[in-house]
């Protein structure tokens, strides 16, 4: 199946640009079903049942990547994108943060309405060497404040973490005194 391009996606940090893949609510059940050129900056795979992060380890340019509304449950196959600035994978059913090591110019991470209890996978996000700026972790299982101090505390750039939104919060969020 060949991607579709947009003529124009309007991304969260308000920039839009022309040939960005856009392929949202099509059913697709794995991004290999799609022939994906490796200067590609934006990919929007909203609402599909895709269930493994693969086959996008040759989009070395990629900087925008929305996977939110799928079945993913693992972070995953994103070594090689070292560029990439925004990463959406809300709504999946991801437990444990994990494998983002080398996207040192990461600054938007969207993680809310998944499973996670696990941040562990921040901690190695830690130093100036990275740019994390914006965590939305709400709707998820996070109940240890000191869990979540311990991995959040080294994120330097760190200015938005979102454990709550619109009523909907994480076990931590229902604590007295929190």
């Amino acid at each position: 199946m060949e991607a579709a391009v947009c003529s124009e996606i309007e991304r969260e940090d308000g920039d839009s640009s022309c040939g960005d893949v856009c392929f949202m609510d099509k059913g697709l059940h794995s991004i290999s079903e799609l022939s994906l050129d490796s200067s590609i900056h934006a990919i929007n795979l909203h609402c599909n049942n895709i269930s493994k992060i693969s086959s996008i380890d040759h989009i070395w340019n990629l900087r925008h990547l929305d996977l939110s509304s799928n079945q993913i449950s693992q972070i995953e196959g994103l070594n090689t994108l070292t560029k990439l600035c925004t990463l959406n994978l809300s709504c999946n059913l991801i437990t444990r943060v994990e494998g983002l090591e080398a996207l040192v110019n990461l600054t938007k991470l969207n993680l809310s309405y998944n499973h996670i209890n696990d941040l562990s996978g921040l901690m190695p996000l830690h130093g100036l060497k990275y740019k994390l700026r914006y965590i939305d972790l709400h709707s998820n299982y996070i109940d240890s404040i000191h869990h979540l101090l311990q991995c959040t505390v080294g994120l330097h750039f760190l200015t938005n973490l979102i454990l709550e939104k619109d009523g909907e919060g994480n076990p931590i969020c229902l604590i007295p005194g929190q």
